[in-house]
């Protein structure tokens, strides 16, 4: 018997597709887990692409303070830990970071975005 699943699943989907969609679930889910507790105010948005044999992590930042820095080397460190033993145990776990608003020209279709804040804008 097929997967109950399976029904929400778009059928003109080809198994390579699919298994990508799943791997960047999979990466999406577990460096949400990774980030819990340590996005700060300072963080404005966070993206994951997966790349083969790779995961790229995207900060956007509002500013970036020795605090900032610490915690997005806490999130990589707990997505390595969250992936040992799994799928993607071997995979480099690389960061790029934008310093500023996320919307003026981070934003990419190439990677899902997993976060982004609320930025308050001034009516003049």
């Amino acid at each position: 018997m097929d997967h109950p699943a399976r029904q929400y699943y778009n059928p003109q989907i080809t198994a390579t597709e699919e298994r990508d969609l799943l791997r960047r679930n999979y990466l999406l889910i577990q460096t949400l887990q990774a980030s819990l507790g340590l996005i700060g105010p300072d963080v404005l948005a966070i993206a994951v692409e997966p790349r083969p044999e790779e995961i790229v992590l995207y900060f956007a930042v509002a500013a970036l303070t020795a605090e900032v820095e610490e915690d997005l080397e806490d999130i990589v460190f707990e997505l390595t830990v969250f992936l040992a033993g799994g799928p993607e145990q071997r995979s480099n776990i690389t960061t790029e970071l934008h310093v500023g608003d996320p919307h003026a020209k981070w934003f990419s279709s190439r990677y899902a975005v997993l976060y982004r804040a609320k930025i308050k804008t001034e009516v003049e």
